[in-house]
């Protein structure tokens, strides 16, 4: 085995880990507005989890966002909009990589939940569901609870503690 070829394999073996953990990494929202209205209230999400079409429905109608009034300023609500769209699964900046959030999605359903999307339900469907009413998680929204690996969910990283 020559030096080049074992150079190669130590690469393959150092990199491989890190490809597979990258493939986890959903950062929260970077954009300053983003990040601090949404929250204000709740974690917030990263747009990658949703297309474009359920951003655009949850933002269209804040006054009635799931029972509560989250009206926002008109700048404010258009430039989390845009952000949120852009870096949607299907968004013109999130790429090939949104593609993963989309699949079994019909492109007819609109979710406004991360926890109704084919994605979700393929990667929490074995939890039973009374884990989801423990007090220390209350809801499935709560992806900290479980998500809260050395670096967290809110750092993007979805493994498991």
């Amino acid at each position: 085995m020559t030096m080049r070829t074992l150079g190669c394999l130590l690469l393959l073996i150092c990199v491989m880990p890190l490809a597979a953990g990258a493939a986890q990494l959903l950062p929260a929202p970077a954009e300053k507005t983003t990040a601090e209205q949404c929250s204000a209230c709740h974690i917030a999400y990263p747009p990658q989890m949703l297309p474009a079409r359920s951003w655009q429905n949850l933002m269209s109608d804040l006054s009635h966002h799931f029972g509560e009034d989250a009206s926002l300023g008109e700048q404010d609500r258009a430039t989390i909009t845009t952000y949120l769209t852009a870096h949607a699964a299907d968004g013109s900046a999130t790429g090939r990589e949104g593609e993963r959030f989309l699949r079994g999605l019909n492109r007819l359903v609109t979710p406004l939940r991360i926890t109704d999307t084919p994605y979700w339900q393929r990667r929490h469907g074995e939890i039973p569901k009374q884990r989801f009413s423990d007090p220390r998680v209350k809801t499935a929204a709560n992806c900290g609870a479980c998500h809260n690996g050395r670096r967290g969910f809110l750092w993007g990283l979805f493994d498991e503690d």
